[in-house]
């Protein structure tokens, strides 16, 4: 079923994880009924139309139908009105729209490598700070509770007691995500061992990439009466030991050193265990070294936050001045009108006797 498709053709993406999407050919490719595509006539500036497809994007997504999964027919395509002007003015526009779009891409990318840098910067300044204690190591089992969740079941659906519960899905580096928190069946018992209390680390006992295995988080009581599945390792700190600090030295290189040797596996999963994570070998240094250590840390991640903040929000700005680029653009805003021009109605006639002319193709 698979179709030829000419040079300077504009594929259009009509479903799936890719809807939507854009591209345009430089040489004969093939396609299938997931990619509809669009054939310029001469006089048509193929990029043009690529570009007036991209800047409608958002509305053809929202004219799909199918239910759970949007379809972007080939009736919806045909339906759309295209504002033509003059084949000058049409490369004049997209003359100019790659001009702006360039710069507006080079502009993200700086922004991405000042991302990066941030993190960068992150890692350097939390490494330096665990690699110059000169102190005892202490397994963490000895300044830390460490305990298993729930262990999920269809039997538990039908327990009186449902609960809120965090799932690996919710914990990431240093961070927890609680947009989309389930509910899970217990015991009072259970409820009682597993129930999170605040200050408590999550740690993920499983992941088949390395260096996603061992992420841990801190609980601040953001939801009331929240427990944690058996994937998720709870480490509670003495009342002696910072969850901090904790958290910190477990982000810092030494921290993931041992992670990652001990969850180690030529499986494909690397795991964890409560054993491997009672065994790991934790700075102890004095009450008043932790201390100024987690505020120095924590100032610091708070101003890297919120530099990433700043790059977050100039990233939108930009998405919306592009946006803005391609609205002003087909609305005859964006480059000055030549009256010199031919007219576009003499396009659109020298196309219709064009087709009337042309033999009509064999099915």
């Amino acid at each position: 079923a698979a179709k030829w498709v000419a040079t300077n053709s504009v594929l259009i993406a009509l479903y799936g994880a890719t809807i939507g999407k854009i591209g345009l050919t430089t040489y004969p490719v093939t396609t299938n009924q997931a990619v509809a595509f669009c054939t310029p006539c001469e006089g048509i500036n193929s990029h043009y139309l690529a570009r007036y497809f991209l800047s409608i994007r958002e509305k053809l997504i929202s004219l799909g139908q199918g239910g759970a999964q949007p379809n972007i027919s080939q009736i919806i395509l045909k339906q759309q009105i295209v504002p033509l002007p003059p084949l000058a003015e049409q490369r004049r526009i997209v003359a100019k729209l790659n001009s702006l779009t360039t710069r507006i891409a080079r502009a993200r990318a700086e922004l991405e490598r000042v991302r990066t840098l941030s993190f960068r910067a992150w890692k350097s300044v939390i490494n330096q700070s665990f690699q110059k204690f000169k102190c005892d190591n202490v397994p963490l089992k000895q300044i830390a509770q460490i305990t298993g969740g729930l262990t999920k079941n269809t039997k538990r659906s039908s327990l009186p007691l449902q609960v809120p519960y965090l799932r690996v899905a919710n914990v990431y580096a240093n961070e927890l995500r609680l947009s989309d928190v389930a509910e899970i069946g217990c015991s009072e018992k259970e409820y009682k061992k597993t129930k999170l209390e605040r200050n408590d680390l999550l740690i993920v006992e499983g992941n088949g990439s390395i260096d996603q295995v061992g992420r841990a988080a801190r609980w601040n009581g953001e939801i009331d009466g929240c427990t944690h599945q058996n994937h998720l390792i709870r480490i509670r700190p003495y009342e002696s030991m910072s969850s901090d600090f904790l958290l910190f030295f477990l982000e810092s290189s030494p921290g993931r050193k041992y992670i990652e040797t001990s969850a180690s596996s030529t499986s494909g999963l690397h795991t964890l265990s409560i054993s491997k994570i009672g065994n790991f070998l934790c700075p102890l240094p004095s009450r008043r070294l932790k201390d100024v250590t987690v505020k120095y840390l924590n100032l610091c991640r708070d101003r890297l936050s919120k530099k990433r903040i700043e790059i977050d929000r100039a990233l939108a700005l930009l998405d919306r001045l592009e946006a803005s680029l391609l609205a002003n653009a087909f609305r005859g805003e964006l480059v000055p009108q030549d009256p010199n021009d031919e007219p576009a109605s003499v396009l659109l006639d020298r196309i219709r006797a064009e087709r009337a002319a042309a033999p009509k193709p064999k099915r």
